[in-house]
């Protein structure tokens, strides 16, 4: 697919939206439910690993492929076979992350907002979006993201501030109460999480500038700060009781919010900051299967997205009517395959330095 280049601002709004979601959204309940109010301390201490990991080997492969395709880049130093399986276990994962996302997206607006509405049809809408948006291409997605990144963020700030009265930071106290253990299970989530920051990997060719070490610092710790902001307002305003117990804690935190005394009912401002970067997240993955999928040599195309969209749709609509069944699966996603994907990394980047093949 011959895509214009965008720019580093472009990029920055992509990967906040799409690795923003997992670390505002998806990782927060599993944190509180594993270190309680110490939970903010784990993405802390997952930082210790993901920084020198994003500088050192994940800068370094995005400098040395030049702005090459991740699937040549491989086949020019390893063989095909050993190129294809590293292409698909990513390809594997990115399905995985726009799955996970289409089936906690629909789970939590049938249950939030749209209780008489079939899953089936909040699915495959939102799936509809999500295709038309990775068939526009990835500089559409770009540039969505760049306007919807500002007002995503300005709702951040508001739902921040506004419940400042209603915040108790002696909840985050006693620190450690029930020792280091628990705050260092959970930062395997927080691997999990900041791992997704590969995707880097497959759209760094159609970037006009190559991330510098000093964007990335930038990017891991907004990254990190999305993950600490909803832990440490759940603590204070629910306390540290009551927060692990909540299912979606950034969405709840909303139902809090009241400006005067005719203003409240705000959280459906939530829905925009969710469905925002569920879309960006979603069609980046499905723009990116396609990409880099056999599908890609298809000569119709619209078949290609048919086969994504029916795969898409079962599992989805399978797992929103297994909920309880897919939190386990969840919870075991972010606890083993963090690590993996790091040591693939670290993997890629040893191959780096072998010269290319003749």
């Amino acid at each position: 697919m011959k895509v214009k280049p965008f720019g580093i601002t472009a990029t920055f709004a992509i990967i906040i939206l799409s690795v923003g979601l997992v670390n505002h959204v998806l990782i927060v309940p599993l944190l509180l439910g594993e270190a309680g109010r110490d939970a903010w301390m784990s993405v802390l201490l997952s930082l210790t690993v993901i920084l020198p990991w994003s500088l050192i080997p994940l800068c370094a492969i995005l400098k040395k492929m030049n702005k090459t395709r991740i699937d040549i880049w491989l086949k020019e130093r390893l063989h095909p076979l050993i190129a294809g399986a590293l292409i698909t276990y990513f390809l594997i994962l990115i399905m995985i992350t726009g799955l996970e996302t289409l089936i906690v997206t629909s789970s939590w607006t049938g249950t939030s907002y749209l209780p008489r509405t079939p899953f089936l049809a909040i699915i495959i809408i939102l799936l509809c979006l999500c295709h038309y948006a990775a068939s526009m291409g990835l500089r559409t997605i770009a540039y969505i993201s760049c306007l919807l990144i500002p007002i995503v963020v300005f709702f951040g700030d508001f739902v921040m501030s506004a419940n400042m009265p209603n915040k108790d930071y002696r909840y985050v106290l006693p620190m450690l109460e029930h020792g280091a253990i628990p705050v260092i299970t959970a930062s395997m989530n927080c691997l999990t999480a900041f791992s997704e920051l590969f995707s880097l990997l497959f759209i760094q060719h159609h970037m006009s500038k190559r991330m510098s070490r000093w964007h990335m610092i930038i990017l891991v710790l907004f990254l990190a700060l999305l993950a600490i902001g909803p832990i440490l307002g759940a603590i204070s305003e629910f306390g540290p009781v009551e927060a692990t117990k909540l299912k979606y804690p950034a969405y709840s935190q909303w139902r809090l919010v009241t400006v005067g005394k005719y203003f409240e009912h705000v959280d459906f401002l939530a829905i925009f900051q969710w469905l925002a970067g569920a879309l960006v997240r979603i069609s980046l993955a499905i723009y990116i299967l396609i990409e880099f999928s056999p599908i890609n040599r298809m000569k119709r195309k619209w078949a290609g997205y048919l086969i994504i969209s029916v795969v898409f749709v079962i599992f989805a609509t399978y797992w929103t009517n297994h909920m309880s069944l897919y939190q386990e699966i969840i919870k075991w996603r972010f606890k083993n395959i963090g690590l993996i994907t790091l040591m693939v990394v670290l993997f890629i980047y040893a191959i780096s330095f072998m010269k290319k093949r003749r």
